[in-house]
């Protein structure tokens, strides 16, 4: 398939500067050039016809007064960086990952389309439409089921087949509802194949799957895990056929890790691994995009011959990508970088489709603006009534139980019926302990309420309101319910977001008006804003990898071991609510 169009005049023209009978209109001079199939350095020129490269090699190409020339000698060159598997909702949108993305040398991107999926399609259809005229080369991947535990239109045979079958979506998955399928789940199986009748990629996601289990996963048309904890996992995946993708991101930065644990092992880099830095969420951005995941990788001691390779041509061979992106050849598109060393991954001078795009970190060009006020992204807010603190009190069941909910890490939770104190109200007390809060889970379509008592959230945290989560419920947490009806109320005036309180003022205030999961504003805005709340947080005494991973997992019912949802507190294994919900008073 071809990424971008080209007009017969431009394939005329392109062949032409390639025999030096027509000037090119770029000519990098004189670089070290990554020749990704060979995995050699050479010193080569490379000529650029328009958007594409028309010739690398040791001839100079025919030049005139409007040709650019890069004079790169001591520089090396490498193909533009790919996230195979990129979140584009964590806080940021795809549009502004996407400029980013770009300043600091990634040129494709695969991107997951769960929040679009909550979309009327006309409406996702025309945002994945719109990106296509950005820089970056940004395809998606269709959803099988929706990891909330709630039905919704959009994942029925009909409406997977219409997202699977748009040719911007190059993939299916990622697959988290793994019981669902050894329940024989028809939508679920219906997706799987169609998306391989389709010749699509499909995404698994199996952490800590056996042997037995991945046999079955490919099986059912799984073709890539990025879900390998150790390196032994990494070789089941490829000696069943899979590709691997390498993690490093903000809730499981295992990268380092795996490379050291390859290189033990004693075999070779294998053509089916991938990078990925999987949707970290803002805060981990700091440090860049793919360049980061490439350093973190050579630092580990990955060459840096295997790690470009896996950044660019593995993951568009995966793809079926590479005739036209993934290396620098002639008849790919001219996606290039200009580095300073081999080992320093974050390029100098980016040029994407032939044409300098960015140059140290700063963006040169205009790219895409999205059209958000034609897009259903209001926080959606049916509750007629105010919060109210009576919403965040809670008493044990009729056997003088509490579900208390213990953080193991980040994101897994598991539940436990205890005797709890109560104050003279009857209401559960948290006095004797200052790493208890109360999280309670609002449902504001249905009017409940589902409650748990949190330990490992942080001490003292008095109130915390969020509509970042997995399902689109509210989310609080705190000590004080007056400081937690306080958070809600002030979210539902921003329109959506994370609010932090404390001693009665707001310390942390992070607005996300689109949907009430992400933000319009530019990457380094919401970089800070994330690193603010994670701050405070820490300051509160949260431990844990990843807090606003936190957040939007608390709902997730493809996680162990008990989540929130909005019928009650759910066991993940057997699917039953074992807390039921409250009606809000």
């Amino acid at each position: 398939m071809r990424v971008r169009a080209i007009s017969d005049r431009d394939y005329l023209n392109m062949i032409r500067v390639s025999r030096r009978q027509a000037p090119a209109s770029l000519w990098i001079k004189g670089a070290s050039v990554l020749n990704v199939y060979t995995k050699e350095w050479q010193e080569h020129h490379v000529a650029v016809a328009g958007e594409r490269i028309a010739y690398v090699g040791e001839k100079e190409p025919l030049v005139d007064d409007q040709t650019v020339i890069i004079e790169a000698a001591g520089q090396y060159l490498v193909p533009g960086y790919m996230e195979p598997h990129a979140h584009p909702f964590q806080w940021y949108n795809p549009y502004t990952l996407a400029d980013f993305a770009l300043q600091t040398g990634t040129t494709g991107m695969v991107s997951d389309t769960l929040m679009l999926m909550q979309l009327p399609f006309s409406q996702t259809a025309a945002i994945m439409d719109s990106l296509a005229a950005h820089p970056v080369k940004q395809f998606f991947w269709g959803r099988l089921d929706p990891q909330t535990g709630k039905a919704h239109p959009s994942f029925t045979k009909e409406n997977l087949a219409r997202m699977l079958e748009h040719p911007r979506v190059i993939q299916g998955g990622e697959l988290t509802n793994w019981g669902g399928v050894l329940q024989e789940d028809e939508t679920l199986l219906f997706g799987l194949k169609h998306t391989r009748d389709l010749g699509k990629r499909m995404e698994g996601h199996h952490p800590g799957a056996s042997y037995e289990t991945l046999n079955i996963a490919a099986a059912a048309g799984i073709t890539a895990c990025h879900e390998a904890i150790h390196a032994a996992d990494l070789l089941s995946r490829i000696r069943l056929g899979m590709y691997a993708t390498l993690r490093h991101s903000s809730i499981r930065p295992d990268l380092p890790e795996l490379v050291k644990g390859w290189l033990e092992l004693g075999v070779p880099w294998s053509s089916r691994m991938m990078l990925t830095s999987d949707g970290s969420t803002p805060p981990m951005h700091r440090d860049g995009f793919m360049d980061s995941t490439l350093r973190v990788a050579m630092e580990a001691g990955m060459p840096p011959e295997e790690a470009y390779v896996m950044a660019t041509l593995n993951p568009a061979v995966y793809y079926g990508l590479d005739a036209e992106i993934g290396g620098i050849a002639p008849g790919r598109i001219a996606d290039i970088l200009l580095l300073t060393a081999k080992d320093q991954p974050t390029p100098s001078i980016v040029i994407a489709n032939g044409q300098r795009v960015a140059e140290k970190g700063t963006l040169l060009v205009p790219t895409v603006q999205p059209q958000w006020e034609e897009a259903s992204l209001r926080l959606a807010d049916p509750l007629k009534k105010q919060a109210h603190s009576d919403w965040f009190r809670l008493r044990p069941d009729a056997d003088g139980k509490t579900p208390v909910l213990q953080m193991l890490n980040a994101v897994i939770t598991r539940l436990s019926l205890e005797d709890m104190p109560v104050d003279q109200d009857g209401y559960v007390s948290l006095q004797h302990d200052p790493q208890l809060a109360l999280i309670a889970i609002i449902d504001v379509t249905g009017g409940n309420r589902t409650m748990a008592v949190l330990h490992g959230f942080g001490e003292h945290l008095e109130g915390l309101a969020s509509t970042y989560s997995a399902s689109g419920d509210w989310i609080v947490i705190g000590r004080d319910p007056q400081a937690m009806a306080q958070a809600l109320e002030r979210i539902r005036e921003i329109k959506g977001g994370v609010v932090l309180i404390d001693q009665g003022k707001i310390i942390c205030e992070c607005p996300l008006p689109l949907a009430g999961k992400f933000a319009s504003a530019p990457m380094e805005e919401v970089i800070s804003m994330g690193e603010n709340l994670v701050n405070q947080l820490r300051s509160k005494g949260h431990v844990h990898l990843d807090p606003i991973y936190s957040l939007l997992f608390f709902t997730a019912t493809h996680l162990p071991y008990a989540r929130l949802t909005a019928t009650g507190i759910v066991d993940v294994k057997s699917g039953q609510i074992v807390v039921p919900a409250l009606p809000l008073p």
